[in-house]
């Protein structure tokens, strides 16, 4: 069983020790940071941010949402796991596109990059609703293929009479 909790600096520190290999990957070609360094930055430039807590209490990934500096209804989300998630992956997706949900009643706009490489993220973030805007050659440290993806709840439905 999984659980969903409010993330604390300290999760940094035992996720960045079994990140998934793509994540690491793609935090090294992306922006050259220490896995430790970025996911504690992470945790507290987010507003929200979450930890995904496995069955011995410890986390198996981290997500958030860190707000756009230009804009307060757009945020950049993010995803960082460990291989512990497959063994919860039917819970995982089924639950995946209602934390997004959630994350959409603050930021009608969510948006990122992700590694071409990054295949499990790619179909994951597909079948959550995201489109894929772009893919840029040269993109980050290393200068590799990203994709550039967006996901954007529809305006409410206007009745009449409103």
């Amino acid at each position: 069983m999984i659980a969903v909790r409010p993330a604390h600096i300290v999760d940094a520190a035992e996720l960045a020790l079994k990140l998934r290999q793509a994540d690491l990957q793609e935090i090294k070609s992306a922006v050259g940071e220490d896995p430790l360094v970025l996911l504690e930055q992470s945790i507290a430039w987010s507003d929200p941010c979450f930890s995904i807590i496995g069955e011995g209490g410890n986390p198996i990934a981290i997500f958030g949402v860190v707000p756009d500096s230009c804009a307060a209804d757009v945020g950049r989300i993010w995803f960082l796991g460990s291989d512990e998630l497959i063994h919860h992956s039917i819970t995982f997706l089924r639950y995946s596109r209602k934390w997004i949900d959630k994350l959409h009643e603050r930021y009608p706009t969510l948006w990122n990059y992700v590694d071409a490489r990054n295949e499990v993220h790619v179909r994951w973030l597909k079948w959550c609703g995201f489109v894929f805007l772009r893919r840029i050659e040269e993109y980050g440290v290393e200068q590799r293929p990203f994709y550039e993806f967006e996901r954007i709840t529809p305006a409410p439905r206007r009745t009449a009479g409103d």
